[in-house]
């Protein structure tokens, strides 16, 4: 009698949305992380052509359109990679099929957005979790290590900026408010997730300016800043304007702890710098692929029903803070709660 495990059936995924970047950087994730396969792409009615072409290097089969791969049943988990305004529809659509979710930053626009898909995931005894790449690569974790051992003592502002440049004129989906685009729901989400993540709780208040260029219909930079309380606060910028900026900075009682590249892609070491009294030293982290870090722990996750890492409770709190920044900059500057969007006491 043989005494060798039961092999663990793959993880088999779909791909809503067959953009280059995805393309790119998600898909040969899947394909390369143990234990799974991407099995199926779909792009929008009448561009077949294209999904075929993002999933030829992988074997998967190309769907007509994203009704037909959630109805596939060789399909396990989806990642949605739509425009802003889809994630919601489709990743709650996916759920009530049965598929477990990755879905694409933001994992909606508003927090009623993201009540939907908590609803969904609890009907459907699914795993869903937005797609906060990021916090997958290992300099963040050292971040936060560094910051738990007392090593710049007691956390009082973290300071963020994300930003790099898209061209007026591009055809960039980011440019185009029907599909939800500004810099707020892009680069902005990053950068407001950080001071989030760290301080571990949402602000109790906000207040942000937004700019757009010259013709721009969406917000295309904004400063911020984030009250959190007992001293405690958060400044960010970010940008589709300018860059490529790309940098957080934890600013504790006793020093500071700066990270660089805070975005790094797969193939970038991690370079944090600690700063205090003692002088001055730095830390490389390997180089990592976050995507598939992430891939990795999304996959764990169903299959052990263990928690993820970026939880629901964590993408309201996102959307939240995200409405308060804009109904601010709709206030020209104004402080906002961060509770139901009401102007903040003053």
């Amino acid at each position: 009698m043989s005494n060798a495990p039961t092999p663990v059936p793959a993880l088999r995924w779909g791909v809503l949305g067959a953009t280059s970047y995805i393309a790119t950087h998600l898909m040969p994730a899947v394909a390369a992380t143990p234990g799974c396969e991407l099995t199926a792409v779909a792009s929008r009615p009448g561009r077949t052509e294209r999904a075929a072409a993002a999933g030829e290097p992988f074997g998967a089969t190309a769907h007509p359109g994203y009704a037909s791969l959630l109805a596939d049943p060789a399909v396990d988990a989806v990642y949605v990679a739509l425009p802003n305004t889809d994630h919601v529809e489709w990743t709650v659509r996916a759920l009530e099929a049965g598929k477990h979710v990755l879905v694409e930053k933001p994992m909606a626009m508003d927090e009623k957005g993201c009540a939907r898909i908590e609803a969904a995931a609890e009907a459907s005894s699914r795993t869903v979790m937005e797609a906060f790449m990021y916090r997958f690569h290992p300099q963040q974790a050292r971040a936060a290590e560094l910051l738990a051992s007392g090593a710049i003592g007691e956390l009082r502002v973290v300071r963020a900026s994300f930003a790099f440049a898209i061209e007026s004129g591009s055809g960039n989906i980011r440019l185009d408010p029907a599909l939800g685009g500004g810099a707020t729901w892009d680069v902005g989400c990053y950068a407001i997730d950080v001071p989030l993540y760290f301080f571990a709780q949402a602000p109790e208040r906000v207040s942000a300016r937004f700019s757009r260029r010259p013709a721009a219909e969406v917000d295309t930079s904004a400063v911020a800043t984030m009250d959190f309380g007992r001293g405690r606060s958060a400044v960010v910028d970010y940008s589709i304007d300018y860059g490529p900026r790309a940098w957080y900075e934890l600013q504790g009682t006793h020093g500071t702890i700066t990270v660089r590249n805070a975005w790094a892609m797969s193939g970038e070491d991690g370079v944090l710098t600690v700063l205090t009294a003692d002088g001055v030293r730095e830390e490389t982290v390997p180089a990592a692929n976050h995507y598939q870090l992430q891939v990795a722990h999304f996959a764990e996750a169903v299959r052990t029903g263990s928690g993820v890492r970026v939880p629901l409770a964590d993408s309201r709190r996102t959307a939240r803070v995200g409405e308060s920044l804009v109904a601010s900059a709709a206030a020209d500057g104004a402080p906002v709660s961060c509770g139901d969007g009401s102007p903040a006491p003053q």
